[in-house]
């Protein structure tokens, strides 16, 4: 396939289902109406109490995931705008076509959290902890043909990721079946991994990047299987994908050091004495930055805030500008799908992430954060036990007054509408695991927190 075909299907508007109409006078392009679709939903919305690193901060200047997810709709827009430059130049898209990239990245940087639990990547890790000990326990029970090996991988191995896919495409009630019915390029563009939970999670070992993890559960498999049939990306990633991703890495690297710092848990020697451990290339640059920055913070007594988001923007333009230049260096590959490896991980600007991965470890292992991620994982793996435990009861069910029934009715309307009359997936075991899982890891940190103390009593 000619580039030039393979960016028109990517930038086109194909959706599962037509979308509404419009008034006449309507002038955004396909994506700017996904992004309205989006921007004003109660998905959205929770983001705003979803843990980015500092869980159940109070402090207004720390960053949440709503706040990270504009910061990086904003880079991976601004990315898009360099790129189209560039491929308007190859000819690979028409002056007609200019702004859809830019616009179709801003959607995915608003979305590529969305399917996130609470506390972010320990909540992952707490829902996957539990299914692991549930079918554990089921096996010895003599329950575990209820569920097949696929099935029981895609609760072991739950992904926010994956996650995004099915609230996008499904479980975002709005009266049909097809959730947001955002265009097909808007959804693909979040699938990092395109494989099952058998197929994938090969972990860092693995040669492809499609199988390092998973990108879509089996009640999601038709969706999946539709956009890359539509899209025609053979099973690899959406060139979108590599983008998204640059943007994300570009964006969290250094805002969480910035966030750590006003909190106090690191300060900016530690910044330069780390970032002259570990550089390279930028090395010179970068140092004499942090060093102007220094004496300025010391001459003329500037917020240490202030010193660290100049010292952000410098890095993120150096990290930006590589990202684009790698895109240009591995353009095939990456039309392709067939880049193995991150764009901020070849580009020259490698060495910049590092050094900002080795802070992360230094502000990941703050006691007030580590507190709050115990508290936190706690409260899931709870919760998901009163409630699995409650479904293995035929009472579980909207009618009647039992304490399994009133656990049901405590799972939003939404989720049980969709598993009540959209979700058509055969197995009844997987689905009714599905719906508590969708329940609790679409909570916000706060709800979380809150309703596992209610239920157990410890607060009324």
């Amino acid at each position: 396939m000619k580039y030039k075909d393979k960016w028109q299907l990517l930038l086109g508007e194909m959706r599962f289902r037509e979308k509404s109409p419009t008034i006449p006078s309507d002038g955004r392009n396909p994506f700017e109406n996904d992004y309205g679709r989006l921007i004003s939903s109660a998905p959205i919305r929770r983001l705003q109490d979803k843990t980015q690193v500092f869980p159940l901060e109070k402090s207004d200047f720390i960053r949440t995931r709503l706040t990270h997810s504009l910061e990086v709709s904003y880079i991976a827009s601004s990315i898009g705008q360099s790129i189209e430059k560039i491929l308007l130049d190859k000819k690979d898209i028409t002056i007609n076509e200019k702004g859809l990239l830019s616009s179709l990245l801003r959607v995915s940087g608003l979305i590529h959290d969305l399917g996130n639990p609470p506390f972010g990547h320990f909540g992952e890790e707490a829902v996957q902890k539990f299914f692991i000990d549930y079918f554990i326990k089921k096996e010895k029970e003599g329950k575990g043909h209820l569920l097949n090996e696929l099935e029981k991988s895609d609760f072991r191995n739950f992904d926010g990721n994956v996650q995004t896919l099915r609230i996008l495409s499904k479980l975002y009630y709005f009266g049909d079946e097809f959730g947001y019915n955002l265009t097909y390029s808007s959804l693909s563009s979040i699938i990092k991994y395109p494989s099952n939970s058998v197929e994938g999670n090969k972990g860092k070992s693995s040669s492809e990047i499609a199988k390092k993890k998973f990108g879509y559960f089996v009640t999601e498999r038709e969706t999946y299987n539709e956009l890359n049939k539509h899209l025609k990306t053979n099973n690899r990633r959406s060139p979108i994908v590599y983008l998204l991703e640059a943007a994300d890495d570009i964006a969290y690297s250094a805002a969480d050091i910035e966030d750590g710092i006003k909190l106090g848990i690191i300060n900016i020697f530690d910044v330069r004495d780390i970032f002259l451990k570990n550089l390279t290339v930028n090395k010179d640059s970068v140092i004499a930055k942090i060093d102007e920055l220094i004496k300025l913070y010391s001459e003329k007594n500037l917020n240490k805030s202030i010193i660290i988001q100049k010292f952000r923007i410098h890095t993120q333009r150096i990290m930006i500008e590589e990202i684009i230049n790698s895109f240009v260096d591995k353009y095939d590959e990456i039309i392709n799908g067939e880049l193995e490896e991150e764009i901020i991980d070849i580009s020259k600007a490698a060495d910049i992430r590092k050094a900002y991965k080795r802070l992360q470890y230094k502000v990941f292992d703050d006691k007030n954060i580590v507190k709050k991620e115990i508290a936190g994982w706690e409260a899931i793996y709870g919760l998901l036990k009163i409630f699995t435990k409650a479904s293995e009861s035929p009472d579980f069910k909207p009618e009647g007054n039992t304490y399994e029934s009133r656990l049901y009715k405590m799972i939003s309307l939404s989720h049980r509408i969709v598993f009540e009359e959209v979700e058509s997936y055969e197995n009844e075991e997987y689905k009714k695991l599905q719906l508590i899982v969708d329940f609790i890891t679409g909570m916000t940190d706060s709800y979380a927190i809150n309703l596992y103390q209610e239920l157990k009593g410890i607060k009324l």
